[in-house]
């Protein structure tokens, strides 16, 4: 079953490092420039071969310092590190964060023990599973596939509840078309959707757009990668 979450394991630490390089870093983040190639190479020379890998070896604290240690690489670049290789892992979040779902629908499909985006994307992927789910909660089938785009979208970094709404409205189903959607494209059309409903969207350029869509692309390449090892 594809997963909610990417599987680590299968970006190549050379991958994120790439990735890294090439993305506009949030300020907090643009120390990760400083010596970049040195520290990466220092981290494959560590044995640190994947994403997963990494994640590992900076999961505490206590592993942070010790990895320090050894590799010479300062704690708080680390740190940093960690958060970035955690960014492509997305965090699911309750369907009621959604707008536009009747709070009913919501308190119905919990007592289905399906409370989050993970739930519903992992459990009702197929045309079959949307309709058994509709005709045990009484939830209109297109209502279930409608969430199910929803949490497929939100498995984007950046993307939350509020967001994903405005992408579907921009009449994005997928993240395969959402990665292949310029930032341009994607921030004129969102900005006339925010105008019409009001949507609190915050404030996004379209870097933000940029930065969503690098997300989405990583999504895309490792779902090729599952694909070609079956």
């Amino acid at each position: 079953m594809e997963k909610y979450r990417l599987d680590p394991y299968q970006i190549t630490i050379q991958r994120f490092f790439e990735l890294t390089q090439s993305k506009e870093l949030i300020p907090s983040r643009t120390p990760l420039e400083e010596m970049m190639d040195e520290r990466f190479r220092v981290l494959m020379d560590s044995g640190i071969e994947t994403l997963g890998d990494l994640l590992k070896a900076l999961k505490s604290k206590k592993e942070i310092e010790y990895f320090s240690s050894i590799t010479g690489i300062a704690e708080s670049y680390l740190i940093l590190l960690k958060r970035e290789a955690g960014s492509y892992q997305a965090s699911p979040f309750p369907l009621s964060d959604f707008p536009g779902i009747p709070f009913e629908y919501t308190e119905v499909l919990k007592r289905y023990k399906i409370k989050n985006t993970r739930d519903i994307f992992e459990g009702v992927r197929t045309p079959d599973q949307q309709l058994h789910l509709s005709q045990q909660t009484g939830i209109p089938v297109a209502r279930i596939k409608e969430l199910f785009t929803l949490s497929d979208l939100s498995r984007i970094t950046g993307i939350g509840g509020v967001f994903a709404r405005i992408v579907y409205e921009a009449g994005i189903r997928s993240v395969e078309q959402f990665a292949k959607t310029p930032a341009s494209k994607h921030y004129q059309q969102y900005m006339v959707i925010i105008k019409k409903h009001g949507y609190a969207a915050g404030h996004f350029s379209e870097n933000d757009m940029q930065y969503c869509i690098d997300y989405a692309r990583v999504i895309m390449e490792c779902s090729d990668l599952k694909n070609s090892t079956r």
